[in-house]
């Protein structure tokens, strides 16, 4: 299993504050190939293929740097349908295009086959476990052998990293100033699992508590000021205030 660096199309779109367009509420029924694929995301971690589903959330992430750039070159791993040259992947769709980004890179199938249309390139044990495909299985290295970084009651600032690729911590809270009200467990770092990185950490994982004021000073509303949001943070991305 290859490490697979941030690429040029994967894009990290922030928050936009300023954002006044209605939520759309609408009901919509989910569609077979959206429970179907869906399956499939769940069936490749309980087969071992996968420890998470944040390798598919990064690919999802550099779909929608692709579709939002433009960028529909020889170098994308996926074969765009026509349908969809005119107009952005619904989720069910993006989640397709995702799924079988991951697949193509775990090596399930080369490109070539899906051009050829054959569903038989796939080969069974007698378990039913696809043969000679490749599962991540990464080397877990834990952070700090169980002593933890910060406790409950902590004011922490989470810091601005820089770093490319997949995150999971929101761009707006960068440099903003919490509490930590709860320890949520010890998770592997899903950056690393994100770009299947040979050697992944295992970091613990905080609920961290913010003002709303805090975190958009003069955007935010009046009648919100006091209101306060609880978001979970991996221990890398906060730093202690004195």
């Amino acid at each position: 299993m290859c490490e697979i660096p941030p690429k040029k199309n994967h894009r990290q779109i922030p928050h936009n504050p300023t954002d006044s367009s209605s939520i759309d509420q609408s009901e919509l029924d989910i569609n077979i190939f959206e429970k179907r694929i869906i399956s499939i995301h769940n069936l490749m971690i309980q087969k071992g293929y996968l420890p998470s589903l944040d390798p598919i959330r990064r690919a999802a992430e550099e779909v929608d740097g692709i579709f939002e750039s433009k960028l529909f070159s020889s170098d994308i791993i996926f074969d765009l349908p026509d349908f969809l040259l005119d107009r952005l992947p619904k989720y069910g769709e993006r989640r397709v295009l995702a799924l079988e980004t991951v697949l193509l890179e775990l090596g399930f199938f080369s490109r070539e086959d899906l051009k050829n249309e054959d569903e038989n390139y796939l080969s069974f044990d007698k378990s039913g476990k696809v043969m000679s495909r490749i599962a991540y299985t990464p080397y877990v290295e834990e952070l700090n052998q169980g002593e933890l970084g910060y406790q409950v009651g902590d004011w922490v600032e989470v810091v601005s990293l820089g770093k490319k690729g997949h995150i999971r911590t929101p761009v707006y809270l960068l440099r903003k100033k919490g509490k930590v009200v709860s320890l949520q467990g010890s998770f592997l770092n899903p950056e690393d699992v994100a770009h299947f990185k040979k050697k992944v950490t295992r970091l613990p994982l905080y609920l961290v508590e913010f003002v709303l004021e805090d975190v958009w000073g003069k955007l935010c509303p009046d009648n919100s000021k006091n209101d306060k949001i609880r978001v979970e943070l991996y221990e890398h991305w906060l730093t202690k205030l004195s």
